[in-house]
């Protein structure tokens, strides 16, 4: 437990590296006369971020950093996140081409399974059913209509 701590520190200073990034970024878009509009929204949930980072930093400090290991799992452990990092890219990439209902039950059975989930069919099923779900919430109750593909 005391190697995640220096984990939480460096995941709150990106997250508050990002919640001024973003904050930035969206000066330039407009202020509605009343409300949240399109510009103060993306700084409310930067405003947030940046408390959680700070929050995150704050716990993890206290009570100390643990001493570095050179244990061979933190290898294994960076290489699953950036793994999951290049998938995440592909899958993102490949979006619009594909389409979102063929294309993600693949990236979650690939996610899930990288994870360490080892049954197949239950694998699959949640995966389907995630993204049938999610695939008519979006399009149907909220009106966000998620990319189908160019290919069919």
């Amino acid at each position: 437990m005391k190697n995640l701590k220096r984990v939480d520190l460096w995941v709150g200073v990106g997250l508050m590296a990002l919640s001024i990034a973003v904050w930035l970024m969206t000066a330039s878009l407009p202020v509605p006369e009343r409300g949240i509009g399109p510009g103060q929204y993306p700084r409310v949930i930067s405003v947030m971020m940046f408390g959680l980072g700070a929050i995150q930093i704050g716990t993890s400090l206290r009570g100390g950093l643990p001493e570095r290991s050179s244990d061979r799992t933190y290898v294994t452990q960076i290489g699953r996140a950036l793994l999951l990092a290049v998938i995440s890219l592909v899958y993102v990439r490949l979006l619009n081409l594909i389409g979102f209902p063929l294309l993600t039950p693949f990236f979650l059975v690939g996610i899930i399974r990288l994870f360490g989930y080892k049954k197949w069919k239950t694998n699959i099923l949640v995966s389907v059913i995630s993204t049938a779900v999610i695939f008519v919430l979006f399009n149907i109750v909220f009106m966000v209509f998620l990319p189908v593909g160019r290919l069919f």
